[in-house]
């Protein structure tokens, strides 16, 4: 991959959105961009595309988007932006003259806009010594510039994933992507017979599991329970602090689907997902510093962690390019007083249920889950009684049970 003499830095400042990027970030990106040339006939699936933004650089093309056709020319406002702007699985376009076409890697695009948005971070009033106030710079400065190793997304998660934006996918075939794992198989069937989703007739293999969970509720929870293994350190000192967080995670992921559930407007699987996901960028920054800077003090690793783990969950949920919801809430949940939009989102679902879980446990570090906005938006007071939740005592059976599913037990 390289960049070529189509790439200047003036039509890259015409195209939509990489114009929102800096200019090196525009080279940066450009440097990874594969160029094509395309024969009058060829044909472009969405379905295949999804991973990249497909910019029209010269010829014509026909866009089948929702049945209707679009002749799009990369001199139009519209061939400004990717041939695939809002991809569905059952769009298409086909090459009408000779074209080139630059393919650019929509990860690295949003990991780099989302840096962007991130401003600077005051050192001065955390208590660091000088010497960890280096690692806490060059940590950020790792974030800022993609040298940061991120976790990678696990390998049944991964193949999932692809599999649901397969519109022609079956059930047997959906059953042995699963299958590849079995510690997540027997997790799934567990879940199939849970209350949670109306289990009453147990069933007993992965196809049955599948017909009752739906593809949704799979992909969601196959993501949820092989998390686990994200969590996992082998570095020395990191790995019990890996542990807690994974137990917090998951108690705010189970907490999270029974509020989602109650409040409506939601998907309870996506919240769930959503409350497990919410810390993850806790984790490279401990491997980092475990890795690197073993003797820090515990108290400094955690001023760390909290200052930087909203940067770095936004860098990994656009790297495993989970959707702008998921990195939101790796971002803004906890950004307590966050103004957030006219109506809920996941983010105030994981908010709440992180706030619950902390009021539970007698902290009184962080504000009561009733003192926040995100608390009204959900419009939860109703169902409110001092330090309870009563959708939440209503269903302590069933966040065990979620809890039990996310660990594997």
């Amino acid at each position: 991959m390289s960049s070529t003499p189509d790439a200047t830095p003036e039509l890259l400042e015409r195209l939509v959105p990489i114009n929102e990027l800096t200019a090196d970030d525009r080279e940066r990106l450009a440097s990874k961009a594969t160029m094509l040339d395309l024969e009058p006939g060829t044909r472009l699936e969405a379905r295949n595309e999804y991973r990249w933004l497909d910019y029209l650089l010269s010829g014509k093309v026909n866009l089948v988007s929702s049945g209707k056709p679009l002749v799009i020319n990369p001199d139009s406002e519209r061939g400004a932006q990717p041939i695939f702007l809002k991809p569905r699985p059952r769009d298409y376009a086909i090459i009408l003259t000779p074209a080139r076409l630059m393919r650019v890697d929509r990860q690295l695009y949003e990991t780099l806009r989302n840096a962007v948005s991130q401003s600077g971070i005051e050192i001065e009033d955390m208590n660091l010594s000088d010497t960890e106030g280096e690692i806490f710079a060059g940590l950020y400065q790792a974030c800022l510039s993609n040298a940061l190793e991120l976790p990678a997304m696990p390998e049944v998660a991964l193949e999932i994933n692809k599999a649901a934006e397969d519109p022609d996918m079956d059930l047997s075939t959906l059953a042995r992507v699963v299958q590849m794992d079995m510690a997540v198989t027997g997790s799934l069937i567990k879940a199939a017979n849970s209350a949670m989703y109306g289990g009453s007739a147990p069933v007993s293999h992965v196809r049955g599991a599948l017909q009752r969970l739906g593809m949704d509720s799979t992909r969601q929870l196959v993501m949820g329970i092989a998390m686990g293994r994200v969590f996992r350190s082998e570095t020395p000192g990191i790995s019990a602090r890996m542990h807690e967080l994974w137990d917090h995670s998951v108690h705010v992921s189970a907490l999270s689907f029974v509020i989602a559930r109650h409040c409506g407007g939601f998907d309870p699987d996506r919240a769930l997902l959503a409350g497990l996901l919410h810390d993850v960028g806790a984790v490279p920054i401990l491997e980092h510093i475990g890795r690197h800077e073993p003797d820090i003090e515990p108290q400094a690793l955690e001023d760390i962690v909290e200052r930087l783990h909203g940067l770095t969950g936004e860098l990994v949920i656009s790297y495993w390019g989970l959707g702008t919801d998921m990195i939101q809430v790796a971002r803004e949940s906890d950004l307590w007083h966050r103004r957030g939009g006219a109506e809920a989102d996941y983010c105030d679902v994981v908010q709440v249920a992180q706030l619950y879980a902390y009021t539970q446990q007698g902290r009184t570090d962080r504000p009561h889950f009733d003192s926040v906005p995100a608390f009204e938006r959900l419009c939860l007071s109703g169902v409110c009684d001092g330090d309870r939740l009563d959708p939440v005592d209503e269903a302590e059976a069933e966040i065990a049970a979620v809890m039990d599913i996310l660990k594997g037990r």
